[in-house]
């Protein structure tokens, strides 16, 4: 929900802290809250992780004083700082618990009944791929309800991971145990690289995963910013200095997404032309992501070259665990609208993992792209879902939800016999459409009566997380017909563990 509708006085973040965010990937926060509160969610954690199993998706009404954490004025304004003030809560969320090692002829592994992945990932989104973004429009908390110190196998974080599209041998000398007190929730941009470590201690260690999206494209900033000027962080974690790339994150965070960050003196003399840039993608993680916005701060003068190496793409990389797209499309959804007439002609190229790439950039671009909207709104009538998943969440960027209704109200009733199939986690292609299509429509700022009712009578979808959205649309723009809908919705899905098995008070 909007932060201004729980907490009256959020804790912003400062210049600093949105700064080594952006450098990072992730703060370490103390969320503020009594001990006895962690220690009853721990109490609570631990019967019913034993005793009744890991309830998944529905942990906050399992454990309603979890809520408190996420409505505390620390997490909601560090929330609202990176993610805007609209930021939205995903029915996605997990507790990782770890259990004490067990000691094998082997050695050390984890112990039985443990839900937590001991080694170097990023994380996919569920339900299933989506790109891998570098503007913060994903975050997630995680937080311990429990002192956790290195013993006891904290998550492992490696810091300046968050733009890579993989984790090399040189970033896994970086990790680190992310370690602290009770009440210690990390904020991570969605895409850092991080995992699980082994529980050397007699206890059990829970963690738990809460992911949040961006609703509003930034139009200024929502931190405490008191300079905009970029400035880097004397004490980042980055190997690197990379200007040029934050600067650009930064501008786009401030609204100023057209704003170029200023080329170091010497970057563009000598030999190093586009080509020779482009060139330089293959040879390191930050090498590739500096050329990468090198050639966005050159602006329209990079364009045809960008446009030429993204068509060369022909065969699609998509993989259920998350997209890392080409470097181009990255390249040119930094440039921004001197791109938008190049990307638009490439929506009706006969490769589809061009039209992908051609769509993930528009959306990146998002409201600066409106002229592209009718083009964009014609690819969901796309046969892949794969099309159609990213055309709909470059429509919520562009917050066209309302222009593409019609569209979308038919993807969300019509069955497609062709995205049937299952993929990873037993999703289908329809289930994931529909999911991008709610997303698409809760994005959309002042959504119309007949919106609210095209919602409404999808909430009861096979994927919860449609009618999860659906219910979070209605809340933020109620109307008397759709919040009765809502309300029998959630009257019909309440939580009531009041009679956990073993324990029968009444």
């Amino acid at each position: 929900m909007p932060i201004n509708a729980t907490v009256p006085n959020p804790v912003l973040l400062s210049d600093e802290q949105v700064r080594r965010f952006i450098t990072d990937g992730y703060l370490q926060l103390d969320c503020g809250l009594p001990a006895e509160i962690h220690e009853a969610i721990y109490d609570k954690l631990q019967w019913i992780l034993h005793e009744e199993g890991n309830p998944g998706n529905n942990i906050l009404p399992a454990v309603p004083e979890m809520q408190q954490v996420l409505d505390s004025p620390v997490i909601r304004g560090a929330l609202a700082s990176i993610l805007g003030t609209e930021y939205v809560l995903h029915p996605h969320r997990f507790v990782h618990n770890i259990e004490p090692a067990e000691r094998t002829e082997e050695g050390l592994r984890l112990g039985a009944r443990s839900a937590s992945f001991v080694g170097w990932h990023q994380d996919s989104h569920s339900p299933l791929a989506r790109p891998r973004h570098h503007y913060p429009r994903y975050a997630m908390i995680l937080y311990y309800p429990q002192n956790t110190p290195v013993l006891m196998g904290p998550t492992q974080v490696i810091p300046a991971t968050h733009l890579h599209d993989a984790i090399s041998e040189a970033d896994k000398a970086r990790g680190f145990q992310a370690y602290g007190p009770a009440g210690t929730c990390t904020l991570v941009h969605f895409d850092i690289a991080h995992g699980g470590s082994i529980n050397l201690s007699e206890r059990t260690r829970h963690m738990a995963k809460f992911v949040f999206a961006r609703v509003k494209e930034p139009t200024a900033p929502s931190w405490n910013c008191r300079d905009e000027a970029w400035c880097t962080p004397q004490d980042h974690q980055a190997p690197r200095d990379l200007p040029v790339v934050w600067a650009n994150l930064w501008n786009w965070m401030i609204g100023q997404p057209e704003r170029r960050a200023n080329l170091p003196e010497g970057k563009m003399r000598g030999p190093q032309t586009i080509s020779d840039i482009i060139a330089a993608w293959d040879t390191d993680p930050f090498t590739r992501i500096d050329s990468l916005y090198t050639l966005a701060a050159l602006g329209e003068a990079a364009v045809e070259s960008l446009c030429a190496e993204l068509r060369i793409h022909k065969e699609s990389r998509w993989a259920e665990s998350a997209v890392v797209m080409e470097n181009s499309a990255y390249a040119l959804a930094a440039l921004g609208t001197p791109a938008v007439p190049a990307l638009t002609n490439l929506l009706d190229h006969s490769s589809e993992w061009v039209q992908i790439n051609a769509l993930f950039a528009l959306g990146e671009i998002g409201t600066r792209a409106q002229a592209a909207i009718p083009q964009v709104i014609g690819c969901l009538r796309h046969a892949s879902h794969h099309v159609v998943r990213t055309a709909l969440d470059a429509i919520g960027q562009m917050q066209a939800g309302e222009q593409a209704l019609p569209e979308i109200q038919r993807l969300l009733v019509e069955r497609n016999e062709d995205w049937q199939y299952p993929s990873n986690r037993t999703w289908t292609g329809e289930n994931q459409v529909r999911v991008n299509a709610m997303m698409a429509l809760l994005r959309t700022p002042t959504p119309s009566g007949a919106l609210l009712e095209a919602v409404a009578e999808v909430l009861n979808d096979s994927c919860g997380y449609v009618g999860g959205f659906g219910v979070e649309i209605i809340l933020r723009h109620p109307t008397p017909k759709s919040l009765c809908a809502a309300l029998d919705y959630l009257h019909t899905h309440r939580w009531d563990n009041t009679l956990n098995r073993g324990v029968r008070t009444f």
